[in-house]
């Protein structure tokens, strides 16, 4: 897992450490992910439904509501201003990897 590492905070590949991710963006973060295609598929099945198409169609318009809303929340989250607020950051180093020489 990737995570950026807080000021002044020296840490090796497999240390124990403890990350924190604001809440703000893991709200934000969960909306994007689970919200954009949830709200896409309810969308899709509800124009699907008022334009009197049958069951079969509605259905289908909201597996391609739920498909469009994945590329949308991929896409949003690529962008690299977007990736890097939702990226932990390492706040404590907890345990130093065991067997390590010169810590």
């Amino acid at each position: 897992m990737e995570a950026l590492i807080g000021a002044g905070l020296t840490v090796s590949e497999g240390d124990e450490v403890r990350i924190e991710l604001e809440p703000r963006n893991l709200l934000q973060a969960s909306l994007i992910v689970y919200g954009v295609p949830l709200v896409s598929a309810i969308v899709a099945a509800a124009l699907a439904y008022s334009a009197d198409l049958g069951d079969l169609d509605a259905a289908l318009a909201a597996l391609g509501g739920i498909v469009a809303g994945l590329l949308f929340a991929r896409f949003r989250l690529r962008k690299a201003n977007c990736l890097r607020q939702f990226t932990p950051t390492v706040i404590e180093r907890i345990a130093v990897q065991r067997g390590r020489v010169g810590s």
